[in-house]
């Protein structure tokens, strides 16, 4: 069976840049991971800072209504 994944391309291009100094095919990296993964050996959590830090970032007119924009989309997929 084959399964496909989206990855961006920055984290697949860091991924495959070491598996390739290490001599390893990225998809032996992948299901390295996965098969951890799903036997226990990794776990995925979220972990808090203690400080948080806000930070506004000013940004044009064009440069907010494309943000606006994506989240009106992301917000009609979830709808969904």
């Amino acid at each position: 069976m084959h399964t496909s994944i989206a990855i961006d391309k920055i984290t697949r291009d860091r991924a495959a840049k070491r598996a390739q100094t290490e001599r390893l095919p990225l998809a032996m990296v992948v299901r390295v991971l996965l098969t951890d993964y799903a036997e226990g050996r990794i776990s995925i959590g979220t972990r808090t800072q203690r400080e948080i830090i806000a930070e506004t970032i000013p940004v044009d007119t064009a440069t907010q209504a494309k943000m606006d924009s994506v989240i009106k989309q992301w917000h009609g997929r979830l709808k969904a």
